[in-house]
């Protein structure tokens, strides 16, 4: 109890002095899972779809001026691919801090695509450009919504549509506590801690609350969850770790391997429903229209 006592004091100062998984890790574990992400789309693109919706476009569109279209933290391009296939004049800019995940873009700039490799935030500082539509497809999470949703109003046209789809609260249930469980049983291991679930939206409710809270106005918002099954323990973790979902967890640990055979022991203890091994999805998505009067409560 002691020796736990002593971890968790350890893990929260490291925290208020933010020494946790930052955006150099998330990088490198995307470029990491590039090559493998396509599971990741091959799954969840139909939910990703519900923010891409040819009306918002036709409704910046006009026969003189081009829609500007920020795709922010593209991945592999999926959100830009959906949009060059509904033929409409468009002008798409695609961000992502991944180079390996642009690597898979690099056919887009054939197709009139500005690529660049940089982290978002950063991104959004330092462009003169303004957008009339910015869609974020599963990267809310990894930025302070606070800093990150001023950013969008500032860089939105009049009028201008965010279109944001993320995982919320309950998603990966358990795997949080099970990596805690592991990092207090191997505290000589822990480099950093992880803080990406304090990020998570509560839900439809509390994505509502962030965008209002900046003077946005939703268009149309909801939830859902998915659940996926595996035959193996191993299974699981694996397909966790080379769609994205887990991104950033191997970078708590200064030897992944050596603490895989415990999140492996409590995957098989914790995850194990009716001879499968289950995890869910959960996720809300939104579309909201810059218009709106700044709220008071975040």
């Amino acid at each position: 109890m002691i020796r736990k006592s002593r971890f968790y004091s350890k893990m929260i100062f490291k925290i208020l002095k933010k020494e946790v998984v930052n955006q150099d890790d998330y990088r490198a574990s995307y470029n990491e899972v590039a090559s493998t992400y396509q599971d990741w789309i091959a799954q969840m693109g139909r939910f990703t779809d519900r923010i891409i919706k040819p009306a918002i476009l036709l409704n910046k569109t006009t026969s003189r001026v081009p829609v500007r279209v920020l795709d922010f933290a593209c991945g592999t391009g999926y959100i830009s691919r959906k949009v060059i296939e509904m033929d409409l004049p468009c002008e798409i800019t695609a961000v992502d801090i991944s180079e390996r995940m642009l690597e898979h873009c690099a056919d887009l700039s054939d197709k009139g695509v500005k690529l660049v490799n940089m982290e978002g935030g950063a991104f959004l500082n330092e462009t003169k450009e303004t957008f009339d539509v910015i869609l974020c497809g599963w990267a809310l999470p990894y930025f302070q919504h606070k800093v990150l949703l001023k950013q969008f109003r500032e860089k939105l046209s009049e009028g201008g549509v965010v279109g944001v789809i993320a995982n919320s609260k309950g998603t990966l249930h358990k795997m949080e506590e099970i990596f805690l469980r592991v990092m207090a049983e191997n505290p000589g291991n822990v480099r950093k801690p992880m803080n990406i679930a304090l990020q998570l939206p509560k839900g439809t409710e509390g994505l509502e609350c962030w965008f209002r809270y900046h003077g946005f106005v939703p268009v149309e918002i909801d939830e859902g969850e998915v659940t996926f099954s595996f035959d193996t323990p191993e299974d699981l973790l694996a397909w966790l770790n080379q769609t994205g979902a887990l991104a950033g967890t191997m970078q708590i640990f200064d030897n992944y391997e050596k603490v895989k055979r415990d999140i492996l022991r409590e995957i098989k203890k914790e995850k194990y429903r009716e001879r499968h091994y289950e995890i869910n999805h959960k996720y809300v998505y939104g579309i909201f229209r810059n218009g709106g009067v700044n709220g008071e409560h975040a």
